[in-house]
């Protein structure tokens, strides 16, 4: 007995709290981005890096973490770093600016 006017409350107060109508907030529809997003790509033995901007370190790792190669660059501004990577394999490409290092995962 206790379950089934349970259930009635419940199944009573849904329609009730559906059909208030609240204000909606404006902020929503101006709010905007102004982040850039960041991108890594590999295609055809290059690694493609857009999004990024002043000089930083570009180090490959292994999926298991070892290091396997690291640049040292004065722009990192749209470049393309040719180093093969296997075909098949994940790769962590870790890029480190001034301001902050990021990580990102790409399969070669």
């Amino acid at each position: 007995m206790i379950r089934k006017l349970l259930f009635f409350f419940l199944f009573l107060n849904i329609p009730i709290a559906l059909a208030t109508n609240q204000p909606h907030s404006n902020f929503s529809k101006n709010f905007f981005s102004t982040q850039v997003d960041k991108l890594v790509l590999y295609n055809n033995g290059s690694i493609y890096l857009k999004g990024f901007d002043g000089q930083g370190i570009v180090e490959i790792y292994s999926i298991i973490g070892n290091k396997i190669y690291s640049f040292e660059l004065q722009n990192l501004n749209d470049i393309a770093l040719s180093y093969p990577l296997k075909s098949g394999n994940m790769y962590i490409i870790r890029v480190i600016t001034t301001k902050k290092a990021e990580t990102f995962k790409i399969v070669a």
